[in-house]
């Protein structure tokens, strides 16, 4: 049984949290992101270690890097999307990140595949929780106009986190051997597990900031929360909608299959076709694609916004789209020139459109979506993201090199064929959602003002 839910009385700008305390909750998002794609993704920069240690073959790698992660962290999204749509959200987020941050460290205890596997299930347990939380809180922090810039904000801390994972990992490995000598606490340690340890940690500390310092916002366009737990509401707005909830559901995490794969072997393909070491490599990325994908997300919301300024109702899908385009040009051309040096100008081109695709999500989920259902919608893309983006784009990959493309630098093809494919029947998806698009955005525009 699910309670009924009223539209609340139009609001003015002073029923909205003060503006500058609303950017540092932005801030403090951000940086929680960060520090979930640092704990996610440092595990790639260590694949040759961690081959070495564990025995795995790079099927199993690839299995480490997506399916261990997303079993739990789809299974579990629509439930804590529902959580989050109805009860209190900074709890939630608080009591995801010690638990993602703490299975994070418990990596370095590994001794098996199988116990990564379990380790790395736990990371996506905890992490299944932020963006549902995140971009609810975000909704109820920023008025419909400044949402996609904060939402643009919010992103960075995706390539904040990825380019981290890259920079500080091969930082960390160059440190491990001092840490080890110096540091009781790392005594005995490989460095490998030191560069767990140190990504692990700082997400404990973050936690207890959030604690004493974000607030629960008041929930806007609803006078109570929904209670009770029902699928009813969601199948019925799926239905009523399903071009405009499909092309954009299905259009943006065929481009994260691309995001995905790119985060788990471009690392492995520096290494292995260019013949550049781990800490070079991660140096490497991480200084070209910091700047230019901070850039690229905060300029993404910016984008849609100005977009939508002009008359564009799918402004998400249309920035969607050039993600798309530019995943099956430069993705595919990084993986296939013949230096490293060409093979990294290509990435920090792509790097310019990567984050587009995120904020065209979160954008496009808060446009055509009630409020007591934002959370479940975005957990739903969660669950997509999980068991298609995030499975397909690692183990594709590791199961192309393994079996087709046995070379060393056979990872190129690999990489380059899930690149071509993928971003063009995003693109194409996607293009053809947009008329339904529009349409979803103005049914749900009539009912808010009402």
């Amino acid at each position: 049984m699910t309670a009924a839910v009223q539209l609340a009385a139009p609001e003015t700008a002073s029923d909205w949290p003060p503006r500058r305390y609303a950017w540092y909750v932005v801030a403090c998002l951000t940086l929680a992101y960060a520090l979930a794609i640092l704990d996610r993704v440092s595990i790639g920069l260590l694949i040759t270690p961690l081959q070495a240690a564990l025995k795995i073959n790079d099927t199993q790698f690839g299995l480490l890097q997506g399916m261990a992660f997303s079993i739990c962290y789809s299974v579990l999204g629509l439930p804590l999307g529902m959580l989050c749509d109805r009860s209190h959200r900074v709890s939630v987020l608080i009591g995801g990140l010690v638990l993602w941050s703490l299975a994070t460290i418990g990596c370095s205890f590994a001794t098996t595949f199988h116990g990564l596997f379990v380790a790395r299930m736990l990371v996506g347990v905890g992490e299944a929780a932020l963006v549902p939380v995140a971009t609810s809180l975000i909704a109820d922090y920023f008025t419909p106009l400044v949402r996609p810039k904060a939402y643009g904000i919010f992103v960075t801390g995706s390539s904040l986190g990825t380019t981290a994972a890259f920079a500080l990992s091969g930082l960390f490995l160059s440190w491990a051997d001092r840490l080890i000598a110096t540091m009781p606490v790392f005594h005995g340690m490989a460095p490998w597990q030191v560069v767990f340890v140190l990504c692990g940690a700082p997400g404990l500390i973050l936690a207890a900031v959030i604690m004493v310092s974000v607030r629960e916002p008041r929930r806007h366009g609803v006078a109570s929360v929904v209670r009770g737990f029902s699928l009813r509401p969601i199948i019925a707005l799926f239905r009523a909608r399903p071009l405009a909830f499909g092309a954009l559901m299905i259009g943006t995490v065929l481009n994260l299959v691309c995001v995905y794969a790119i985060i788990g072997w471009f690392p492995a393909l520096f290494i292995r076709a260019h013949g550049w070491t781990p800490a070079q490599t991660g140096y490497a990325l991480g200084a070209v694609g910091m700047p230019i994908s901070i850039f690229a997300a905060v300029n993404s919301g910016w984008v849609i916004a100005w977009l939508t300024r002009r008359g564009h109702r799918d402004a998400p899908l249309i920035a969607a789209i050039v993600c798309g385009i530019s995943m099956a040009t430069f993705g595919t051309l990084g993986c296939l020139v013949p230096s490293g040096a060409l093979a990294l100008a290509c990435y920090g081109i792509n790097a310019l459109f990567v984050n587009w695709n995120i904020s065209a999500v979160y954008s496009g989920i808060s446009l055509i979506t009630p409020n007591e259902m934002r959370g479940q919608v975005m957990a739903l893309h969660t669950i997509c993201s999980g068991l298609i983006a995030l499975t397909a784009g690692n183990f594709i990959v590791g199961f192309l090199s393994d079996t087709i493309f046995r070379t060393p630098a056979g990872i190129a093809y690999a990489l380059g064929l899930v690149f071509l494919v993928f971003g063009l029947a995003a693109a194409i998806v996607l293009a053809s959602g947009r008329r339904a698009f529009r349409g979803a955005v103005q049914a749900h525009s009539e009912r808010v003002t009402a």
